[in-house]
């Protein structure tokens, strides 16, 4: 999970929202034929650079359907709808993957243990989720929050990194057990998850080994900028970790905000 920053409106929702305070998301999806909701689903995933906004998985290129857009706070709390309307509240929607519902994941990988995201968080998260799991719209650009484990792919909280902050509004003791129960609410950790993981860094292990051969000193400040010129690849936190200073100085130099 990384920092997101979403553009300022106006936008279709917001001006849905100023004519329709009281309304609906279902309201605005199915306005004017649900013209403004594709805009805003291709300005949502054109903020995250293409990125599920949990997992960080490539979306922005697959099928339509595989695109979602969800609320980080459930759409569903009328519970104070004239001060906040969480269903039209621009900073409440996120753009994800389907969380592993694909059909090509549920041949390979067994369901419901390797749901992720959204799909995981709606069976696991009875009450709201602020305070709970990190917000991708809040956390802190840097430094990273998390850190990989090389053995397994799997995610964990960065030991150092989360001593050294404090999120408001956070309900444990620590930031890394706020880390550690975003981890888990997401089921970040599932075996599909993983196993993308190594796979960068079984690339990024090739790529530094024939480097080394062939005396490329200059391998990782080259595969710093192949990785982070562009917005943005796939894992982009794995990718981050794996090249550690290498890229905290880079997105350092690029101002790198979300």
């Amino acid at each position: 999970m990384k920092k997101i920053i979403k553009t300022a409106g106006p936008n279709g929702l917001t001006r849905f929202y100023h004519q329709n305070p009281l309304g609906s998301w279902d309201d605005f999806f199915y306005h004017n034929t649900s013209i403004p909701y594709k805009k805003l689903k291709a300005d949502i995933f054109a903020d995250q650079g293409g990125l599920c906004a949990y997992c960080e998985a490539q979306v922005s290129k697959r099928f339509v359907h595989e695109q979602r857009v969800e609320h980080f706070h459930d759409k569903s709390d009328n519970s104070n709808i004239a001060v906040h309307n969480w269903g039209l509240d621009w900073n409440n929607v996120i753009g994800m993957c389907v969380g592993g519902t694909e059909h090509a994941n549920k041949t390979t990988y067994q369901l419901p243990a390797n749901l992720s995201c959204d799909s995981h968080k709606e069976r696991v998260l009875t009450a709201a989720p602020e305070g709970v799991v990190l917000n991708p719209l809040l956390i802190f650009a840097s430094p990273c929050l998390f850190d990989l484990d090389k053995r397994t792919g799997e995610l964990k909280p960065h030991a150092l990194n989360c001593a050294n902050l404090c999120i408001v509004g956070n309900t444990f003791t620590t930031v890394d057990e706020l880390v550690a129960n975003t981890i888990r609410i997401f089921n970040l950790n599932c075996d599909r998850l993983n196993q993308q993981r190594k796979a960068i860094l079984f690339d990024y292990n090739r790529r530094i080994k024939i480097a080394r051969e062939n005396g490329d000193e200059q391998v990782f400040a080259k595969l710093t900028r192949q990785w982070f010129t562009q917005k943005w690849l796939p894992f982009f936190t794995t990718r981050r970790i794996l090249l550690s200073n290498h890229a905290e100085a880079y997105l350092s130099q690029i101002n790198f905000n979300g």
